[in-house]
């Protein structure tokens, strides 16, 4: 399991950007080798790389998508893609989009659910237990 940043800044997976900001702030003044005696500087270095990854938001997004794939693999869900709604094609059902699984079966999904932004949608197969996973 990797270092969880948020939790190294003391932030949620929720924090705006500002938050992460002065969150990354407080634990490096909190941390830096001149103000803490301890001379353990890994603490110190760990809350820099949180910030290198979630002070930028690509590479936070990037982040927060490599540690969802940690926790489905870690829920013995098995990954059978990730997408992007441009991936998906059109189905005969109206407002719905499919995807083909390997198994033969399609995976479902609302065009509505597609429409919020920055969002990870978990989609089971209709015939197996695989999911598809779609960044909107």
């Amino acid at each position: 399991m990797r270092l969880n940043y948020y939790k190294v800044l003391g932030c949620g997976e929720n924090s705006t950007q500002e938050e992460i900001k002065r969150a990354y702030h407080r634990r490096l003044l909190q941390f830096h080798p001149d103000k803490n005696d301890t001379g353990d500087i890994q603490e110190f270095h760990d809350v820099k790389e949180a910030w290198r990854i979630l002070g930028h938001p690509q590479s936070r997004k990037k982040y927060d998508a490599a540690c969802k794939q940690e926790q489905l693999e870690e829920e013995d869900c098995p990954v059978f893609a990730r997408l992007s709604p441009n991936d998906l094609e059109e189905s005969a059902l109206e407002g719905t989009l499919f995807y083909r699984c390997r198994c033969g079966e399609n995976y479902f999904v609302e065009r509505e659910t597609l429409r919020q932004k920055n969002t990870v949608l978990q989609v089971m197969c209709d015939g197996c237990t695989f999911i598809i996973v779609v960044e909107t």
